[in-house]
């Protein structure tokens, strides 16, 4: 009867396995950091990316994604990367660094949060660097030349001139609009809440020292004493260095334009980024 029993489990589990594989995407574990379908990487370089997602996931709260597939099963490469991020995460902030071997194209998928400080010029840049490696088959530094620039440009912070279009609706929407800064109204009260909170604070003071203004006098005239030096400072030279400071072309990193370029993709979320063949 036991080994009936064993027996059973045993093909259950078979059964199962063989569903997982059939049913494409479902193998595969929600919320993963790399899922290498295509087999591109080793071991030791798939936990070296993993190490550097959970730094980023832990820095910027977001959900990174990295992906290899040699089967996009129909699907576009950037609709693929937005359909892996609407499937396996229940986060809206996030970016999938595709390498899609099927179609031949590495995508930058940026969502939620992440589309402000991605705007097109510089997840053009990161393409284009992490083009040069995946170029030479160099898939584990496209996926570290991804994750170092994302890293690099959430340091860097949002761009003060951030600004997202929707190419779909040609919807312009300003970051600084929908981010407000703090009103005239707030700004008192929180002073009237200070000034509350200090003149508590000193009231404690005095009532614990017991102190009565006027009681006590320190006589400044006799037990003070004041003594003046002479001291002058003589100019001696003066250099003057003059330097010339070339004007940005506007290439370095998208630091001329804010613009982040939408669109609605899988799933009917909006996303920004893109790709470029190799």
């Amino acid at each position: 009867m036991r080994k009936r029993k064993q027996k059973g489990m045993l093909l259950v589990l078979l059964l199962s396995c063989t569903v997982a594989v059939g049913s494409g995407f479902s193998v595969y574990a929600i919320n993963s950091q790399l899922t290498d379908q295509a087999g591109l990487l080793t071991n030791s370089e798939a936990e070296e990316v993993e190490e550097m997602i959970e730094e980023l996931e832990e820095k910027t709260g977001w959900d990174i994604m990295a992906v290899t597939t040699d089967d996009a099963e129909g699907m576009s490469a950037e609709y693929y990367a937005e359909k892996w991020f609407d499937d396996y995460t229940t986060s809206d902030d996030g970016v999938v660094c595709l390498i899609d071997m099927d179609n031949r194209e590495i995508q930058y998928k940026t969502f939620g949060e992440a589309i402000y400080y991605f705007t097109d010029n510089r997840w053009n840049r990161i393409v284009d660097e992490a083009y040069e490696y995946v170029s030479e088959e160099d898939y584990y530094g496209t996926f570290e030349t991804m994750l170092e620039e994302t890293d690099y440009y959430y340091n860097a912070g949002i761009p003060s001139d951030q600004y997202t279009y929707d190419e779909d609706t040609h919807e312009v929407v300003r970051y600084a609009d929908t981010h407000r800064s703090i009103t005239v109204i707030e700004a008192l009260i929180a002073i009237v809440v200070a000034l509350a909170a200090g003149g508590i604070t000193v009231g404690g003071i005095i009532g614990s020292y017991r102190l009565k203004f006027g009681g006590y006098k320190y006589p400044i005239e006799k037990n003070g004493s004041v003594q003046l030096r002479k001291k002058e400072d003589t100019f001696v030279n003066q250099f003057v260095t003059h330097r010339h400071i070339p004007k940005s072309n506007g290439s370095s990193g998208g630091s001329s334009s804010g613009r982040s370029t939408v669109h609605t993709g899988a799933g009917g979320r909006s996303s920004g980024g893109g790709g470029r063949k190799f």
